[in-house]
């Protein structure tokens, strides 16, 4: 076998940091030569009992202490919680759950963004990542040294995973909050999470399809086409690969997607419950009954993945509490009261349960699924998708039945593939892309970049008040100087380059960027302009050098921006980062 280079990392380990649940896979360098898919995961997960769940992944939820140190995190995390509410022992603890959604379609954002807890205590959002990433890498690490397998963490290459939808700064409040949770940067590669999903599925040498018969998935010949469907819990992203001559992978159009994840059908329920025992009863329990509320959440997440076509009904377990709280309120119980809810019998209570008829239960998917495959829709008509030759789904949510049944239904002239496990494809897929992430060779731009400037007044095009005169020669200020355009093929080691006078020797240079939706604007103050981020690019010691100019390089190959700037006269290079946060 061949000695590893030094650009080859001896561990990949790939955390998954899920909006339900999260969890974590590794491969060694020499297993993946081998076999790239000997893949590992944890395989127990342990709750506050001190029993082990079988289980690949955990919930994404954070107990913390009176004093804010970490308690526990996932099953453990929630069961400990449960049990200091049922002592009455759990109001100066800290619950976090369920709180990933907060980065979603967040174009700008800060480091000083908080979260609410369970009963409304606020905390750092940045914090709460950062403990939880921190846990899964510490959990990684000694489940390692459990093994017996003697890792040094500066041998490991970590891969986080992230919506393709996200914007730019909420990838780098991953980064951060990783690096806070002790991983370098140096360490750590972004992917999207529908990428690396491809990926995986690209890999695997057979998977079965829709009818059960077996097929060769990792042979796609060049020019296959296909969309991969990542339905998680939070977001659904959708984007579309093409198979190159090489055997790498290109992205046809732009990952889209929204929130219509597995947590959309849990809003249905509360709605079905609001409409049942009316919004304020559901409210107060809320607030009052926190813990029960939340334990009915949970239980409804599990009963919806056991759910079956056939099944004409379904038994959803009703906390004691809600129950006692519906006889106080409205005076009957809560059997009787829903009758003159539901004339029609299709739910009815029966002691601590609510059984529901299939076709309610099946109801609370279709705003969801309606959603999804209208999208799916838009993406196959657009002129840039020639055609599609299969459609990959992958994800959480995917593991619900009704999902999958009603996708095979509304797209059956084309072939539908669903991986073997298909809630870890993304996991997988992300140890394999930190190995070989030169796999996918290009991306879609998502919106129009570019970057403020000044430049020489044209009153044709400029108007008088952006005007500026600087050594008697008029400017106009905050002119969008465009890099990259909406729906621009980039491929990873494509860079734009421009070139900036330095108008002020005496003043260090700011770099701001900004996202259009416009594809051509001209200012970057126009309503259709967000400032997403910037960089400052320090001054010599005195000054800069007589005409002295910097060059500006961009990339957006890769999963995050890059950029390079280079003074011209002494080519002096400064190493440069866009900072998104601190808007």
């Amino acid at each position: 076998m061949a000695a590893a280079k030094d650009a080859d990392p001896f561990v990949v380990a790939a955390i998954d940091f899920g909006t339900t649940y999260s969890g974590y896979a590794f491969s060694f360098w020499h297993d993946y030569l081998l076999d790239p898919l000997k893949i590992q995961t944890n395989l127990a997960w342990y709750c506050s009992s001190g029993q082990s769940l079988v289980s690949t992944k955990t919930p994404t939820s954070v107990l913390l202490n009176p004093d804010k140190t970490f308690n526990a995190f996932g099953f453990e995390a929630e069961d400990k919680y449960f049990e200091l509410a049922e002592e009455d022992e759990h109001t100066d603890y800290y619950f976090f759950r369920r709180f990933k959604m907060l980065l979603f379609k967040r174009m700008t954002i800060n480091r000083e963004v908080t979260i609410e807890e369970a009963l409304g205590k606020s905390m750092k959002a940045i914090d709460i990542f950062s403990i939880s990433i921190k846990y899964l890498k510490d959990h990684l690490l000694s489940m390692l040294e459990t093994r017996g397998m003697t890792v040094y963490e500066k041998d490991i290459l970590w891969v986080l995973t992230v919506p393709a939808i996200w914007e730019e700064p909420a990838k780098q409040f991953m980064r951060e909050a990783a690096t806070m949770a002790g991983i370098k940067s140096e360490k750590l590669k972004i992917v999207l999470e529908p990428e690396a999903a491809s990926i995986l599925c690209n890999t695997l040498p057979l998977v079965r399809n829709d009818k059960d018969e077996k097929q060769l998935l990792g042979s796609f010949k060049p020019g296959t086409i296909y969309l991969i469907l990542d339905m998680g819990g939070g977001t659904v992203d959708v984007t579309v690969h093409e198979v190159t001559k090489t055997g790498t992978l290109r992205e046809v159009i732009r990952a889209s997607g929204g929130a219509w994840g597995g947590t959309s059908v849990d809003a249905s329920y509360e709605n079905l419950l609001n409409s049942i025992f009316g919004k304020d009863l559901m409210g107060d329990f809320m607030r009052e009954e926190r813990i029960d509320y939340l334990d009915m959440q949970r239980n409804f997440e599990l009963k919806k993945r056991e759910l079956k076509l056939d099944s004409n009904k379904i038994k959803i377990l009703l906390p004691a509490a809600l129950l006692e709280f519906i006889q106080k309120r409205a005076g009957t119980e809560a059997s009787e009261f829903i009758k003159s809810a539901r004339s029609d019998n299709s739910i009815v209570i029966r002691k601590n349960h609510m059984i529901v008829q299939n076709h309610v239960i099946m109801g609370l998917f279709h705003e969801s699924l309606n959603k999804i495959t209208e999208h799916i829709k838009g993406i196959l008509a657009n002129p840039r998708v020639e055609r599609i030759d299969k459609i990959l789904i992958v994800g959480g949510f995917s593991e619900c039945v009704p999902v999958t049944a009603a996708l095979k239904k509304a797209f059956h002239e084309i072939k539908i593939v669903i991986p073997p496990e298909p809630g870890l494809a993304v996991l997988r897929g992300a140890v394999i892309f930190g190995h070989n992430p030169r796999v996918i060779t290009s991306r879609v731009v998502h919106y129009t970049y570019g970057v403020a400037i000044k430049q020489v007044f044209d009153p044709k095009i400029h108007p008088e008040e952006k005007k500026e005169t600087i050594k008697k020669v008029d400017y106009c200020k905050d002119v969008f100087d465009k890099f990259f355009s909406s729906g621009e093929e980039v491929g990873n080691d494509e860079k734009i380059a421009r070139t900036y006078n330095i108008l002020d020797r005496y003043k260090s240079m700011e770099i701001t960027l900004y996202a259009s939706s416009d594809p051509n604007p001209i200012l970057v103050t126009d309503e259709c302009c967000t400032r997403i981020g910037s960089v400052t690019i320090l001054k010599p010691t005195k000054k800069w050098k007589r005409k002295a100019s910097l060059k500006v390089e961009l990339g957006l190959g890769g999963s995050e921006f890059s950029v390079t700037v280079t003074e011209t006269t002494t080519k002096t290079q400064q190493e440069a980062k866009f900072d998104f946060l601190s808007n």
